[in-house]
Formats: structure tokens, C-alpha cells, sequence
């Protein structure tokens, strides 16, 4: 798989966008970090059917009173230091 540099992705820009549509994952090396360019779909902005439900039962157990409040940053240093 080839890497391009941040240089050789800004010379071919138009290219990149078009292959990342394609399928084709189009790696980008800067420093010595490697980033990933590929297409998001629709899909995967979207919130599913199961992250739904779970919201879902996460307000439930809000409205039911099965939940930790805490209105200050103490309380909630607090809370996060029992855990």
C-alpha cells in the first residue's frame, strides 16, 4: 500500500478524494505519523438501531432516578474517585 507524503496528497488531491471513494484506503505520512483518508458513508453518521435502544434505556433510568447527579466539580471528583 502506498504512502504519500503530505506534498505528493496536496499535488494529487482530486486523486486521493477519488481513489478514498473508490474503496481504496490512501495513507498520508507526516512526521512520523501515518494518517488514513477514506470515505465516511452516510451510515456512519448516523445513530443505529442499537446505540438508539441504549440511549433510550440510559433516560429511562434517568427519569426513574437510577442515576448519579452531581451539580458541582467536587461532587463529581468525588464520584469519579469511588469509581
Amino acid at each position: 500500500m502506498e504512502t504519500l507524503s503530505v506534498r505528493e496528497y496536496r499535488n494529487t488531491l482530486a486523486d486521493s478524494f477519488t481513489r478514498a471513494d473508490r474503496g481504496e484506503r490512501v495513507l498520508i505520512r507526516r512526521r512520523n505519523q501515518i494518517y488514513a483518508l477514506i470515505s465516511v458513508g452516510q451510515e456512519d453518521l448516523m445513530i443505529g438501531p442499537k446505540l438508539q435502544a441504549r440511549i433510550e434505556e440510559a433516560e429511562k433510568a434517568c427519569r426513574e432516578g437510577r442515576c448519579v447527579a452531581c451539580s458541582t466539580k467536587e461532587e463529581i471528583e468525588s464520584y469519579l474517585n469511588s469509581l
